[in-house]
């Protein structure tokens, strides 16, 4: 019995892995892991929303380019009619005596 009670403490102390060093090699390692896939997503959404920008800036440009090119089309359509109205002789814009 006297020889049993130190195995036993011995087998559970063998059972536990001993120092624990590789323990907290793990968990810094883990740590380092996580702050790098947070760095990583971080600059990955920086990116992303730096694109979207853009992305959305170009169109704006684009939307105000074509209202300037209907605006432009739209005044030379005015004009042209006010020309034909003029040459039917009333002169009135949106009204013609031609029958």
């Amino acid at each position: 019995m006297h020889k049993l009670i130190p195995l036993l403490i011995f087998l559970s102390l063998s059972a536990c892995g001993g120092g624990g060093s590789d323990t907290v090699e793990t968990a810094v390692t883990d740590a380092a892991t996580k702050q790098a896939e947070d760095a990583a997503t971080a600059a990955a959404t920086a990116a992303a929303t730096k694109a979207a920008e853009d992305a959305a800036l170009k169109v704006a440009e684009e939307q105000a380019a074509a209202l300037a090119a209907a605006a432009t089309l739209q005044d030379a359509a005015n004009q042209a009619q006010q020309t034909a109205l003029q040459k039917f002789g009333t002169g009135k814009f949106g009204q013609s005596t031609f029958q």
